[in-house]
Formats: structure tokens, C-alpha cells, sequence
């Protein structure tokens, strides 16, 4: 799951799509619509995504509060509380998560917290030994999904797992269960200083549509998380992208069957960034203000009226689908594809035609074993 850099990578410019690209430097030309970018990043950054890290540190500390409680005193009571507080971070997460640039990516944020599916062989090596080191970001032993199996796989119910805790090896439970819980906020609270210390002003600031820019930023990290949840949500579990063998324990958050709730989410955060709305529902300057300011169309149809029709249309369809999603990819595995397959027809108005008429160059690497 670990997603390399690449240098720059222009796309070309479509045909399809009015009016076409030609500058990247926000100067004279076609890129120089009649849009006042910093008015998209300060409400990007004040309304959705300051909030975002705001909502996601506040539930973090209130998930190492529980920890703390629960390893003084391992019980069901104090599991389940655990257990709510996990899930709200979690949840909270999905919301932030495409905004892996800036302090997010100083410690590699998205990997650290959410790399999933969870090598439990790493984590039980790890359980044994006693001796862990978080700062491998391609490493699959930590975060929420370390979490996940941790309160939810360690025992056939409550009571067994609860043992786990207090049993001969307790200790060594109850440390990395605070080690990884400490490793997540140590890295949320590192992003959240940095907006709020400085990066927020950065970006407000950092015009124009070359690489590296803000808008460039947006993009790139918008269709990458996009791409993981096409991908990696509902892809790869529902057998799409294993020649139709369904994977249901490669499903995000596997043991405790939230998976489908984490996937929800996150798609509508993803339409949340676009539109640049608030957590309130405020609708302010975004990425659809954009495109409504280049007049860009498709077909005729305006691109932007065509990415709010498939996004209502995608999150309608995944929330037909039942939970938990480990157990629908087996027993209604064509749900779960629908799914699929309306999220991934998104990607060509996100990915290629948005970036040609804004001008801006998708500089991430693709998975090679998947296509849009």
C-alpha cells in the first residue's frame, strides 16, 4: 500500500473538455480564469480541513484517555468505552485523510495510522518480543487497524479478550496497546501544531497550478485517497481486482465489521472536499466553484453538474450495501461490485478531466496491478 512520489507527469489536455489547458503558472492564458484562489484555500483550510484535524485530534486524545483507563483496569465496561472512542477516531480519520501533504506528510500520516489489511503475524512478533519501532511507514503492524484487532480479534468474545489483557502476558498487551494508540497521536498532534502553526498561512497562500502549488496539492491528495477507497475499501475485498475471488479479511477494519461505516464515511468526505463544504453543511468556495468559473463541460453537460450526480450516485449505492462488508463480499458479492464499479466511474471526471481544465499534473504513482 505504500504510495511513492514521482516526478512530475503532465497530462495532456482534452479535447473533450472546454476550454483546454495551457499555462501552470496561474499566469495569462486559458489556466487564468476568473477565480479567486485564495478564497477556495481559505475556506479549504478554515472550514473543512482545520476542522477536520481539529475533530480527529480531540477524538485521538479522548482514545488515549480510554486506553489509559481501560490498562488500569481491564474490563468489558471499560472495553466497550474503549471501544466507541476507537471507532469515533477512526471515523474522524476518514474525514482528514486527503490531506496527506504539508505536516501530514512530515510523519508520513496516512500510512502510519491506517495501513490495513493488518499483518497480525507482525503484530503477535511484536506482542512476544516486546521490542517495536513504529517508523517504518510501509509497515502493516500499527494504527487503527492494530486497534482494531487488538479490542476486537484477541478472543472469541469480550470476556476472553478482556483476558488477554489480564492474563500471563497482560503486560505485553496492555503496552502496545498504548504504544500504537501513543504512536497515533504523537503523529496527529504533530499535524494539527503545523496547520495551526503556520502551514495554514503556507497554503492560503501558495497560488497558482504548477507542482507542488496548493491547488496541485488538493488534487493530488483528493484522487489519491479517492483511488484507496476504490481500491482498497471496496476493490481488492470484493474480488474485483483478484480475478473474482472475494478477500473479506482484506476488508478495512476486519474484526470489529466496521467496514462499511469507515467506507461511507470517507466517501462522503471525499465529496465534502469538493464542494468545499463544512462539517456544518456550509457550502463555501470549492472545487466545483472552480469549475463553474472555467465553464467546463463534457459531452455538452457541465463537469461539474457530472461529479455531483456520480458522487450521490456512488455513496446511494454503497450505502445500499449491507454490513458487515466482510461477510456481503461472500454472500452478495454483486453489491459490493455495483459499489465498486460506480465509485471507479468517478475517476475519469476527478482525475483526468478536473486536472486538464484546472491545469494541474496528477504526480503520484498509480497501483500498477490496478486500472481506472
Amino acid at each position: 500500500m505504500k504510495l511513492t512520489k514521482l516526478t512530475l507527469l503532465p497530462l495532456l489536455c482534452l479535447v473533450l473538455l472546454v476550454p483546454a489547458c495551457k499555462d501552470d503558472d496561474g499566469g495569462s492564458g486559458s489556466c487564468n480564469y476568473n477565480f479567486d484562489q485564495t478564497e477556495l484555500f481559505q475556506n479549504l483550510a478554515d472550514q473543512v480541513i482545520l476542522p477536520a484535524y481539529n475533530t480527529l485530534k480531540n477524538r485521538v486524545d479522548d482514545l488515549a484517555a480510554a486506553t489509559t483507563a481501560f490498562n488500569g483496569n481491564p474490563s468489558e465496561i471499560n472495553l466497550a468505552i474503549l471501544r466507541s472512542a476507537w471507532l469515533s477516531a477512526y471515523l474522524s480519520w476518514q474525514t482528514a485523510a486527503p490531506y496527506e501533504f504539508g505536516p501530514a506528510e512530515e510523519v508520513f500520516l496516512r500510512m502510519s495510522v491506517n495501513n490495513f489489511p493488518l499483518d497480525t503475524l507482525a503484530v503477535q512478533a511484536n506482542l512476544q518480543s516486546g521490542t517495536y519501532n513504529f517508523d517504518q511507514p510501509d509497515a502493516f503492524d500499527k494504527g487503527f487497524p492494530a486497534l482494531d484487532y487488538l479490542l476486537y480479534g484477541t478472543g472469541l468474545n469480550d470476556a476472553a479478550i478482556v483476558a488477554r489483557f489480564t492474563g500471563t502476558d497482560g503486560s505485553k498487551y496492555r503496552d502496545y496497546l498504548a504504544a500504537v494508540v501513543a504512536d497515533i497521536q504523537e503523529r496527529v498532534n504533530h499535524t494539527y501544531n503545523g496547520w495551526n502553526s503556520g502551514y495554514r498561512e503556507t497554503f492560503t497562500g501558495n497560488t497558482g497550478t504548477a507542482a507542488g502549488t496548493s491547488l496541485s496539492l488538493i488534487i493530488n491528495g483528493f484522487n489519491q485517497n479517492y483511488e484507496l477507497i476504490k481500491r482498497e475499501k471496496l476493490g481488492v475485498p470484493s474480488g474485483v481486482l483478484t480475478l473474482g475471488f472475494a478477500n473479506p479479511d482484506k476488508v478495512e477494519a476486519y474484526y470489529s465489521g466496521e467496514s462499511l461505516a469507515l467506507a461511507i464515511r470517507a466517501l462522503e468526505a471525499s465529496e465534502d472536499l469538493y464542494l468545499g463544504r463544512s462539517a456544518s453543511g456550509t457550502n463555501g468556495a470549492g472545487l466545483d466553484d472552480y469549475l463553474i468559473a472555467a465553464n467546463a463541460l463534457k459531452g455538452g453537460v457541465p463537469l461539474d453538474q457530472l461529479i455531483k450526480d456520480q458522487f450521490a450516485t456512488a455513496i446511494n449505492t454503497l450505502k445500499s450495501v449491507e454490513a458487515p462488508l466482510s461477510e456481503t463480499v461472500q454472500n452478495d458479492q454483486q453489491s459490493v461490485i455495483n459499489a465498486y464499479n460506480e465509485v471507479t466511474k468517478q475517476l475519469v471526471n476527478i482525475k483526468t478531466d478536473m486536472p486538464s481544465v484546472l491545469c494541474v499534473s496528477i504526480t503520484y504513482i498509480d497501483n500498477p496491478s490496478d486500472s481506472d
